[in-house]
């Protein structure tokens, strides 16, 4: 009964990490199939540029804020950071 009290913990703590877009996922190449991708994992969309063959989009869960780079055509994603609070990073 003991082990159950601490792995339980454990299993919660990596489920909010998984609760974000990760890389090679596609989170969709428009404003609108990226809006929807993100409210599905509870965030905000709160700017969504494309430039250069690349989209950046930027979303906002709670005191988190994420930004996103992903391929302009398929919506794929490259690269995610993510920063809880004031400016501190993940």
């Amino acid at each position: 009964m003991r082990g159950l009290f601490i792995v339980i913990p454990f299993v919660f703590l990596g489920q909010t990490a998984l609760a974000q877009p990760r890389l090679g996922e596609v989170i969709g190449p428009d404003k609108a199939r990226a809006k929807a991708s993100l409210a599905a994992q509870g965030y905000r969309l709160t700017e969504f540029e494309a430039e250069h063959g690349r989209l950046e989009i930027k979303a906002v869960k709670g005191p988190s804020r994420i930004e996103i780079h992903a391929e302009e055509k398929t919506g794929k994603v490259l690269r995610v950071e993510v920063r809880k609070g004031r400016g501190e990073r993940e």
